[in-house]
């Protein structure tokens, strides 16, 4: 068994877009764990809840007024690579993600292997 630097990411995704992102995450990535590709976790059916500023571009609910929604979190682990990082950030979520301002966490682990 080894351990290995990982970089474990996290969004929340309203259910229509989780392809979307997944997909664009992949075309970055194929998270690849062992013999394994496209390792990914998602948890349903969660509540996500925001109240957009006068000057956010909601795709959904209105300025100032509060939404809540169902939402899904995607989890997966990518090499400690702060290049990689930055790209499945920028080129994979964001881009496929409906919000202007998604929710992105970013944690430093280790993961281990056999």
């Amino acid at each position: 068994m080894k351990l290995v630097d990982i970089y474990r990411v996290k969004t929340f995704v309203v259910p229509e877009y989780v392809d979307a992102v997944v997909q664009g995450v992949l075309g970055i990535d194929e998270l690849r764990v062992g013999n394994y590709k496209n390792v990914m976790w998602q948890s349903k059916d969660g509540m996500e809840q925001f109240v957009p500023g006068e000057e956010a571009v909601p795709t959904e609910g209105e300025a100032g007024e509060k939404t809540t929604l169902t939402s899904l979190r995607i989890e997966f682990s990518i090499p400690r690579d702060e290049a990689l990082l930055r790209k499945v950030i920028e080129e994979g979520i964001y881009p496929y993600h409906p919000w202007d301002e998604p929710v992105v966490q970013v944690s430093e682990e280790r993961e281990a292997r056999k």
